[in-house]
């Protein structure tokens, strides 16, 4: 009897020393994540007709005559 407890508490005491440790940590230096992307892009936007000759015409309106666009 002495020798199966003695034998549980031998057994047990190994079995709590194989218990994995599991630590998480911050690194101590930042994470750097270095992106290199280009980014291209085109916009273009559709107008009626009639919103054209509106925006032409202001334009001509605020533009000196010697920095007109050719029509």
């Amino acid at each position: 009897m002495k020798i199966g407890i003695i034998a549980i508490v031998v057994i047990s005491t190994a079995l709590v020393g194989c218990i994995p440790k599991i630590e998480v940590a911050a690194p101590k230096e930042p994470i750097t994540i270095n992106m290199n992307v280009k980014v291209d892009h085109e916009i273009t936007i559709k107008a009626d007709p009639d919103v054209e000759r509106l925006i032409n015409q202001r334009q001509a309106e605020r533009t000196p005559t010697k920095m007109q666009a050719p029509k």
